[in-house]
């Protein structure tokens, strides 16, 4: 059994994962899926709308490790900022709670 790149270990979702049980990582590896239940649906869209979910033919699809890593990169550009702030303002508060 082949091994499973580094970038393939930190892939969430059930979805992903099992693309990933597949090694349904290129063009050539594709693999025919159906969501089963909403929760699949759910994933599988999202997977589709950032692009990490391909089509090679109708119904046979393949996971794209770099358009996935390169959208959760694009979170934590947005998001980590803003955790960074509103934990500092927290701790603002409290320490001005703190000192009274």
């Amino acid at each position: 059994m082949r091994e499973l790149p580094a970038a393939a270990r930190r892939v969430r979702g059930p979805v992903a994962g099992h693309f990933l049980a597949h090694h349904a990582l290129s063009p050539e590896d594709a693999i025919a899926f159906v969501p089963k239940d909403r929760v699949e649906r759910w994933w599988f869209d999202r997977f589709r709308r950032i692009g990490a979910l391909r089509e090679v033919a109708p119904g046979r699809w393949w996971f794209d490790l770099v358009a996935y890593h390169l959208d959760r990169e694009a979170f934590s550009r947005r998001w980590v900022p803003i955790a960074i702030l509103v934990s500092v303002v927290i701790a603002a508060v409290a320490t001005l709670f703190y000192s009274r």
